[in-house]
Order: structure tokens, then sequence, then C-alpha cells
């Protein structure tokens, strides 16, 4: 009988344990949500901003997330078809619960003067190195079934075919049990842009680095409990200081940069600088204190002996709101964990971009040292016309100090005018009219191109 019972209370505690392990895996959930297709033509740089993709479809909190670039059947694409540069997910939230971007009132869009209200947070982002939010255990991204989400995309074709593609993201939502909510703040060197890029201009000594800061005020006293970075090629750290606190640092985000052999340096053509195989990213469950009005700076350090052009430096923190957080200087915890860092190289390597055109004969991508035509000797203040996908003068010759100004006449086409190599690193916004002017201070080549159509626009400048 007592062995009767024994088993029975066994049973019983193995069907609960049972019971609870269905419950445990119900209220966590993985996610999969596909966007597309995105349609890219041949040798095409894709660039936009899409409302209303799907989004988590559960109430619950966000945990994890990753994203890649797939085909129709789901299967991940290779670099060496379709290139995912960088994509941004931004809430807008639902009925009842706004979301506003904590770190900017308005966007500046893609012609670089069209702005939009910051009707939405930004609160997850990958580039090449396909970067993952990680939240500690106990916090979680608050999300609805309700909410509206954006994507801000770009990707790259290296492919002479037109293709497409679709952006694949993968959340892990606890949909049960109540979380610590986080409240995304995206620091960024070159903030509120839908293309927040700059320019690192070079010509310094070996070793010379380029830094730029700024700062970002936090609007509820927390902890901040996670953290990832984001940078280009030529990118060598990114700082997350507190100037409130004699600016000491509270996170420092690392690339790492592929072998010789990694696919980032062997695929053509070449469409821009490569970026790290990984950034490190940042945990903590105890929380580094913030307050109210207090102030965080990000610092974006980039080699500054050679030129990097279009490259950005973007970090994205999570702080959790605490009330009884009141001193902003408290003491740092020492559960502070980065991830590892894969096998690469530490320092970024040197890299130069050539020119492509198209071969005459295959339509093939290929790589040349200046476009057709030939050289033309300019005076200083002449114009060149962007029009019909082109540069109107495509050779040209300036002496030292000479400046040249290009003209954006091409309708509502966006173009740029962006050095691939050359001396010092220069390039514009994205523009649909108006004039960008660059005084040629060096002597030497300049290779230049639109980097949203970088092999069908190209030029070539000579300063003597």
């Amino acid at each position: 009988m007592a062995r009767r019972r024994s088993v029975g209370i066994l049973a019983l505690a193995l069907a609960l344990t049972l019971m609870a392990a269905a419950s445990a895996s119900a209220a966590t959930q993985t996610v999969s949500r596909t966007f597309g297709p995105v349609k890219i033509g041949g040798y095409e740089v894709k660039q936009d901003t899409t409302v209303g993709i799907p989004n988590a479809g559960v109430d619950g909190y966000i945990t994890d997330m990753k994203v890649n670039v797939v085909d129709k059947d789901g299967k991940p694409l290779p670099i060496s078809r379709i290139m995912l540069h960088h994509v941004v997910f931004l809430n807008m939230g639902s009925a009842g619960d706004i979301r506003r971007d904590q770190t900017c009132g308005q966007f500046t869009l893609w012609n670089s003067r069209d702005t939009l209200p910051a009707l939405a947070e930004r609160f997850y982002a990958a580039g090449e190195e396909r970067a993952e939010m990680h939240l500690p255990p106990g916090y979680g991204y608050r999300v609805s079934s309700r909410d509206t989400w954006f994507m801000v995309w770009m990707l790259m074709n290296h492919r002479q075919l037109p293709d497409e593609a679709y952006v694949k993201y993968t959340m892990t939502v606890e949909t049960e049990q109540p979380l610590k909510p986080v409240t995304p703040y995206w620091l960024d060197v070159a903030n509120c842009s839908v293309d927040p890029i700059y320019n690192v201009p070079g010509n310094g000594k070996a070793g010379t680095q380029d830094r730029r800061t700024s700062e970002f005020t936090i609007h509820e006293s927390g902890r901040l409990v996670a953290g990832s970075g984001h940078v280009h090629g030529g990118g060598e750290s990114l700082s997350v200081t507190q100037p409130t606190c004699s600016n000491r640092e509270v996170a420092r985000f690392l690339p790492t940069w592929g072998a010789r052999s990694h696919p980032f340096y062997n695929v053509r053509p070449i469409l821009h600088e490569p970026g790290p195989i990984n950034v490190t990213s940042m945990t903590t469950a105890t929380g580094i204190p913030v307050t109210a009005g207090s102030k965080l700076a990000l610092t974006s350090t980039y080699d500054g002996a050679l030129p990097h052009t279009r490259v950005m430096g973007i970090s994205i923190v999570y702080v959790a709101p605490d009330p009884t957080v009141t001193d902003a200087c408290g003491p740092l915890p020492s559960d502070v964990a980065y991830t590892r860092r894969p096998a690469g190289r530490a320092t970024p390597p040197r890299f130069t971009v050539p020119l492509t055109g198209i071969d005459p004969n295959t339509g093939r991508a290929v790589t040349i040292k200046a476009p057709p035509g030939r050289r033309v000797a300019l005076k200083s203040g002449a114009t060149v016309a962007i029009r019909r996908f082109a540069f109107s003068r495509r050779n040209i010759a300036l002496r030292k100090g000479a400046r040249l100004t290009w003209r954006f006449q091409d309708g509502r086409t966006i173009h740029n005018v962006t050095l691939a190599s050359g001396p010092i690193g220069f390039g514009s916004d994205n523009q649909d009219r108006g004039t960008y002017t660059q005084r040629f201070t060096k002597r030497g080549t300049y290779r230049i191109f639109c980097a949203l159509h970088p092999v069908a626009m190209t030029e070539s400048v000579v300063v003597k």
C-alpha cells in the first residue's frame, strides 16, 4: 500500500513537473517574421523606409532578436549575391501606448532635406556584423500585437541580374510572465537622420585617430542593462561615458575584422569599404545607474590615417526605469559582461575601394582606373552636373587648392558624391537638388562615385 502511494506521489510530481515545463515553454515563444520581397536591380544599392512591416504578433516582452537576409524559401543569401548593409527597426506603438524616440524629435529623410516627426522609437538594428539583441534575465522590450512597426534598410546586389530578397527577423518573446520593461536609447554621433553618415578625411600619420562625440539626455531614472554598437570600415571602438560623472566610461564596444580570406574582402564588385564581422555587446542584470536629466556620451573612434567615407558611429543601449535610482554616479556593477570576440583581426585592415565600371562587351562589372573619356582641365569654381545617372564631366584635372562644385539635376532621384579612394576622404549628403562643393588641398588622384549607384556613376579627378 505504501509502495503504491509512493508511486502515485512520484507520478503526480512528474505530471506537475511536465505541466510546469509545458507552461514555461508556452510562455516563451520563438517568433519569426519576414518582410519582402525586396526587388533590387543589377549591381544596385537600394535603401528605403517601409511602414507597417509585420510586428511580433503577440503581447509580451522581446528578450532576444536577430535578423538575416533570405530567399523566398527562407534560406540565407550569401553576400556574393545580396548584402544586408544595415537595417533599423522602429516601433510606433499602438493606441494608448504611443512610443517616441528618446534622442530625436524629428528624422531627416533620405534626401537630407525633408524631415518627419520622430513618431516611432528605434529599438533594434544590425549591419554587416549581424548585431543581435540580448537582454539579461528578467528584462524585456515590451511589445503588443497592435503595434505599428517601421523598418529602415539598405541592401546591395552584387550580381549583374536583378534579384530579390527577404528580411527575416527572429525574436524570443515572453508572453505570460511580466518582465522589467526596458527603454531603448539610440546614441549616434550623426543622429536624427535615416542615413546617419559622416566622413573621416584621413591624411594623418600612422596611428592617428579620428574621434567624434555626441551627448544625450536621460529622461527617466533607471539602470542601463544592455548595449551594442555599429561601425563601418576603419572603425576602432565605440565608448559610452557619463559626462555627469567626470566622464567615466560605462561601456566599450569593439569590432573584429575578418581574415583576408573572408568573403567581405573577396566579393565582387566592391561597392563600399568592408565593415567588421562582429562588434561586441554588453549586459548587466544589476544595471548601471542613470538619473533623469543626466547625460550619456558616445565617442566613435576611427583610424585617422586613411580616408573612410560614409561611416557610422552608433550604439543602442537599454535602460530599465527605476525611480529608486537617485545617484547617477553610484557604484558601477560588478556583473558587466561582454560577448567574446571571434577569431579575426583586432584592428581595421587597410583597404582600397576601387572604381567599378561595366564591360561594354559582357555587361559585367569590372574594376577600372577611370571612367571612359578624355580628361579635361578645369579652373577652380567649375561645376559638374549630375543628371541621367551620370557625372557630366567624368575625368577632370585641377590645380591644388581648386574648388569643384557638383549640381544635382536628376529630378527626384537621389545621388551623392563620395570618395572611393584618394588622398583625403569626403562625401556629400544624399541630395536630389542643390549643390555640393569640395576643395582639393592635396595632390593625387581622387576616384569618386555615387555610393547609391557605384557602378553606373563614377568620376576621376587628378590634382596637380
